[in-house]
């Protein structure tokens, strides 16, 4: 009888602490505080708009990617837009600086980008944006 009833004990637990670890992809988005809270308006490659603050792209407030054989990170500063090509297996980020000059760089296609919008936290990779306009800076608030 005590066999039993420890076996159901056992059982029971093991039901009850099975659901309590997290699911991964399914949990709370949490958001990397960047260095400078930047506006943007990004775009999904379902053209879903979304107007998002504290972008970051892996809590960087720049863009890493490779010119050719040289790696480079744009600073946010300089950027008005990025358009995202998928091609093949990679992503190629047409980047137009606010100068005028456009640079073509090839990014880390699973590389996460973060933002909040008035009514949710967001993370999407850069192989599912399709354009991203940078507003600029947000003034931190004096308290």
């Amino acid at each position: 009888m005590k066999k039993g009833f420890y076996f159901s004990l056992v059982v029971i637990i093991s039901f009850c602490t099975l659901g309590m670890g997290g699911m991964g992809e399914g949990g709370r988005i949490d958001v990397p505080e960047p260095e400078e809270n930047y506006a943007v308006n990004l775009i999904d490659q379902s053209d879903v708009s979304i107007d998002l603050e504290k972008f970051s792209c892996d809590g960087l407030t720049y863009f890493i990617g490779k010119l050719g054989r040289v790696e480079i990170s744009v600073d946010f500063d300089k950027i008005n837009s990025v358009f995202f090509l998928l091609q093949d297996k990679d992503v190629k980020a047409k980047v137009n600086l606010k100068d005028g000059k456009v640079i073509e760089l090839l990014v880390d296609k699973t590389k996460p980008c973060y933002g909040v919008s008035s009514f949710a936290d967001i993370r999407i990779e850069m192989q599912d944006i399709k354009r991203i306009t940078i507003h600029g800076k947000i003034p931190k608030k004096v308290e």
